[in-house]
């Protein structure tokens, strides 16, 4: 924008959103009750152009907002000068937000990172800051350096004293990105304002000097969520957004297999002719079908008209997507389910919800979900950084080793197993839900391989399939789950069916699955989830 001399001082933009939620999106409203931003038709690049010119399906007057005003730093942050519409040559500084400060801060406090005259693509990294001795470690603003300094806390902008009521001026309008995750727009005005309604001199287009920002988690942001979709669609992560944080899904829907997760997220798992001809898809996995040529069921289960081996009580029953039949009666698999930390109820499993997710660099799996690890990122209050793992935990509990089987709680090291219920037929041992060898039932059967949704009486939606086989000296798990004992060369379940021979491999692998749980180390997550016992 073209106008007289008396040009701006510095406007700060501050880089992780210090608010608890974003205002609702709004035309920007002067103290003298001028609607802003506009088009000033001057010829310049208006931001409208801007937001087309980059993809943004953003609309440069409703989208606009005075808030997030404060921001943090975080490891992969840039800031890129995308347009300038002046004739001013101005510099651009930071500084340390003091959020009990009563005054703005002292120009030697605002430390110059874009110098004067720097041309449009120039960018700033998260090092340029960071890496500052003057960073105290917090949220910053930037200011951009002219006589009068404006700032993107509103609260240090001149004050129209002669508007009704008083109020500072509105120097920059801020929008979220719509094209990338995290990111922010803040175009500014850098002419002078003044105290009367008239003072504001500028011609309100905000466009001489644009920054995109990257990088950024607001508070409340990058936190597990639900997004409300059923299936690998609901993990999400909270996300900046104009009007609040919004839960933005992980995982995209995609064609159904039988790996006892529900792909295309309409709400069932592994449905449809996923396996062989005389095969079912039992928790996951293809399995040879009761009742079809020479596979039957023990003595003590009932061949469903699905191909599944269940509890006699439950061979009529038909339970709602999501539900397991116990004792003819239809429940939720994780009903009653307290998973001893760090793993979490899955269909009626206690699994480590971190044990195939791979992240990227500078992210850390926490709670079966990628998120930016502590150095980069601020943690909750109440938590510390514990930099060995990316990962905020209880303050009280930094540097504090337990061994397998126990977890950190207010600095001491406790039973992980306390407060635990496993699902039925297992109990905690050590930290993990492992098969009951008391649990009730015959000796030897071979349960479910998997999860199945109809289950015995006492079964565990959960229980690994014929861990004990025919001849085992254990007691019989329930339901889904193999017999416990220690047996071998009796007959395995497939599907709950009795192969004649077949071993236990399956059985002690995923026994041994169950086991190795109970070497994790408490330190390597951070406390998080439904359906877990008290950490």
């Amino acid at each position: 924008m073209k106008r007289a001399p008396a040009l701006l001082g510095a406007f700060s933009i501050s880089l992780l959103c210090g608010l608890s939620s974003l205002p609702a999106s709004a035309l920007i409203t002067q103290p003298n009750g001028t609607i802003m931003p506009r088009d000033s038709m001057n010829g310049e690049i208006q931001l409208y152009t801007l937001f087309d010119d980059r993809g943004e399906p953003i609309d440069y007057q409703a989208d606009g907002n005075n808030e997030p005003s404060t921001f943090s730093p975080l490891c992969g942050f840039t800031a890129e000068l995308v347009l300038s519409q002046t004739g001013a040559r101005l510099g651009v500084g930071w500084y340390n937000v003091d959020p009990a400060a009563t005054a703005p801060p002292a120009l030697a406090d605002i430390h110059e990172i874009v110098p004067a005259g720097s041309p449009v693509g120039t960018v700033i990294t998260a090092a340029d800051i960071r890496n500052d001795p003057a960073y105290a470690g917090g949220q910053i603003g930037f200011a951009l350096l002219a006589a009068q300094r404006h700032y993107s806390e509103q609260r240090w902008n001149e004050v129209c004293t002669g508007c009704t009521p008083p109020g500072p001026w509105v120097t920059a309008v801020i929008y979220t990105s719509v094209a990338t995750p995290n990111a922010f727009y803040v175009a500014f005005e850098d002419g002078p304002v003044g105290s009367n309604p008239g003072d504001f001199n500028n011609d309100g287009d905000y466009n001489d000097y644009v920054y995109f920002f990257s990088g950024l988690t607001c508070t409340g942001g990058g936190e597990p969520c639900e997004t409300g979709l059923p299936g690998v669609c609901a993990p999400g992560l909270t996300q900046c957004a104009a009007d609040g944080l919004t839960c933005q899904g992980l995982v995209p829907s995609s064609q159904e297999a039988c790996d006892g997760l529900d792909n295309d997220c309409n709400g069932v798992t592994d449905e449809g002719d996923l396996c062989p001809e005389s095969f079912v898809c039992d928790r996951g996995v293809c399995v040879q079908a009761c009742g079809r040529g020479e596979f039957t069921c023990p003595p003590e289960k009932a061949c469903n008209a699905a191909g599944f081996c269940v509890d006699p009580a439950c061979a009529e029953v038909v339970c709602d997507a999501g539900q397991v039949c116990r004792g003819g009666q239809c429940n939720a698999p994780c009903d009653g389910v307290r998973c001893p930390f760090p793993t979490e109820c899955r269909a009626g499993v206690c699994v480590d919800p971190c044990s195939h997710v791979t992240c990227e660099s500078g992210t850390v799996c926490d709670g079966g979900v990628c998120r930016p690890s502590c150095p980069c990122t601020p943690c909750p209050s109440g938590s510390a950084c514990e930099e060995a793992s990316g990962l905020c935990k209880e303050a009280a509990c930094l540097g504090v080793d337990c061994p397998a089987g126990q977890r950190c709680d207010m600095g001491a090291c406790v039973d992980t197993c306390a407060g635990a219920v496993c699902p039925g037929g297992q109990r905690c041992v050590a930290g993990a839900c492992v098969e009951d060898p008391d649990a009730t039932g015959a000796g030897g059967e071979g349960g479910s391989t998997g999860a199945s949704l109809d289950v015995g009486s006492s079964a565990s939606a959960a229980g690994p399939a014929g861990s004990g086989g025919a001849g085992g000296g254990g007691a019989g798990g329930s339901g889904g789950s193999g017999g416990a004992g220690g047996g071998g060369g009796g007959a395995e379940g497939g599907c709950g069916c009795v192969v004649a021979g077949a071993g236990s491999s399956r059985g002690a692998f995923v026994a041994a699955i169950a086991l190795s749980l109970a070497g994790l180390r408490v330190s390597r997550r951070a406390p998080r989830g439904a359906g877990r016992a008290p950490r």
